[in-house]
């Protein structure tokens, strides 16, 4: 019996992506509407399920969740479509565009696309725009990683298609496939630390304009960080919401041209060196409590975009396909390998390499080399 799935969905919505590449992969069939331009349907979701984003997903009429529930629901074989094909996804094996894809463009990530890319079609994926000067030794990396031929692509990844020969990494736009997948993502996800973050999580708190920004449209939000993503995500948000505070708590860390096209945007109050200590609300985000440099004040919001820095290892776009040590680093063989086969680890994301950083990056890239050697 085939179940009614029926997804909402914004466009430029990453997690509506995985959630119907989850299915699709599985040929299990779903009906699909976008509501970002249907303020009345956005409404009528708040109303009914409490939810400030998307993707909102119903089974037979019945609210489920959003991607992560779905993509467990179609893994477990609940929603009663056909098992995925052995070798993963169409289009995971052969003809893959790359040989190798990293995750992060870190030291540890840029190193090993450094040793590979002479040897074939290597991609480095990273969210967080580049800012050339702030790291002489990211920048020479870099710099190394590219005239030995890697691609630097400023893509944020949010699954991972599991195959045989080669994997698919989900971003935005595309699905980007290689034989090996290297993940040197450090730090980069992050624990709810605030008061009320994880309560009203999807009910006003989102990390991520890209879904959710339509549900704001001519209301006051916040966006919490000090770098190039949060300045851009204000800006983004500016051209819908009726203002937009952006608080950064530490030094604000935008290159000039990012300042100065921040200030020059109607409706963005940048305020530096202000500390959130709460989001408020019950049934929604109502505001956000600061320490701001002349004492205490709280800020009438309906919604708060977190963008701070990370604070435990990324591997939320691994959905659990890897398995993980109890402080949630990878755990990996002494060359780096994880329990998926096919995909690597390096730096602070991984648990098992018994070698410093430099000998570390050394070893992942000996070991994919020697995978590709035999694919």
């Amino acid at each position: 019996m085939t179940r009614d799935i029926l997804i909402y969905t914004t466009r430029g919505c990453p997690y509506c992506v995985v959630a119907k590449r989850a299915l699709d992969a599985r040929g299990i069939p779903y009906r699909e509407e976008d509501i970002t331009f249907t303020p009345q349907v956005r409404g009528e979701l708040k109303a009914k399920t409490g939810e400030w984003t998307v993707p909102q997903v119903f089974v037979d009429g019945v609210y489920i969740g959003q991607d992560d529930e779905l993509v467990a629901m179609a893994e477990s074989g609940a929603l009663e479509g056909p098992a995925a094909p052995p070798s993963g996804p169409p289009g995971t094996g052969e003809g893959a565009a790359w040989d190798v894809a990293v995750v992060g463009a870190g030291t540890a990530g840029l190193g090993v696309a450094a040793l590979l890319a002479p040897r074939g079609p290597v991609a480095v994926l990273d969210r967080a725009p580049h800012v050339p000067g702030r790291d002489e030794a990211v920048d020479a990396l870099r710099a190394r990683a590219e005239a030995g031929g890697a691609t630097l692509l400023q893509e944020e990844v949010f699954g991972l298609e599991a195959g045989t020969d080669s994997h698919g990494l989900v971003t935005l736009d595309a699905v980007v496939r290689a034989r090996a997948v290297v993940v040197a993502t450090g730090m980069a996800d992050r624990t709810p630390a605030l008061p009320g973050e994880e309560a009203l999580a999807g009910k006003g708190v989102s990390r991520c304009a890209a879904c959710d920004a339509p549900f704001f449209e001519g209301l006051d939000v916040a966006v919490l960080g000090s770098d190039e993503r949060a300045a851009q995500t204000a800006m983004q948000l500016a051209q819908g919401a009726r203002a937009v505070t952006l608080v950064s708590p530490a030094p604000f860390a935008a290159s000039a041209a990012t300042r100065s096209r921040l200030t020059e945007t109607p409706g963005v109050d940048l305020r530096e060196g202000a500390e959130p200590r709460a989001i408020l609300g019950r049934d929604h985000v109502t505001g956000l409590a600061l320490d701001g440099p002349d004492g205490p004040l709280e800020l009438a919001v309906a919604g708060v975009f977190v963008y701070l820095p990370g604070d435990r290892p990324g591997t939320d776009f691994l959905h659990d396909a890897a398995r993980t040590t109890p402080d949630g680093t990878l755990a990996v063989s002494p060359d780096g390998e994880t329990s998926l086969a096919g995909v690597f680890a390096v730096g602070g994301v991984a648990t098992g390499v018994p070698a410093g950083p430099d000998e570390a990056v050394r070893r992942v890239a000996a070991a994919v080399a020697r995978r590709l050697a035999v694919l």
